[in-house]
């Protein structure tokens, strides 16, 4: 598995902590994400992935990516046998400038990045994702 993280530079680290590209077999085939006061943005650019976010919610699938913010409980991820995305680690304020909504509305909610921007914005941010990422670059 290949995973490189890369820290902004100003303006955004103020409101991001790393950026990160990830690629291929998982070491693993879920991962548990603890509650955490960030933001966490993945764009999904290989086989889709599924949350869930405690025992009482049903597992969900997530294609083109999603959007989790102020988590307070576990989240757990399972990945496919092949995984690509390009992810943000953004400070607990961090995510607030580019939502459409407050960022509390998705508290514990995990949503598509498509529910979040729309499918126009998605498209286009596939599209550029792959030109600019390489086996080796953020």
């Amino acid at each position: 598995m290949e995973y490189v993280s890369r820290v902004p530079r100003p303006p955004l680290d103020g409101l991001i902590d790393d950026l990160y590209y990830l690629e291929r077999t998982p070491p693993y085939a879920r991962l548990t994400l603890p509650p955490s006061p960030a933001a966490l943005l993945i764009v999904n650019l290989g086989a889709p992935f599924r949350i869930r976010a405690g025992t009482d919610i049903e597992t969900a699938e997530y294609a083109d990516g999603c959007v989790v913010t102020m988590p307070t409980r576990a989240l757990e991820f399972g990945y496919p046998l092949r995984t690509r995305s390009v992810g943000v680690h953004v400070k607990p304020w961090g995510l607030a400038p580019f939502l459409p909504m407050p960022a509390a509305e998705l508290c514990d909610r995990p949503v598509t990045v498509e529910q979040v921007w729309g499918r126009p914005a998605i498209a286009e941010l596939r599209d550029r994702l792959p030109r600019r990422t390489d086996r080796t670059r953020c």
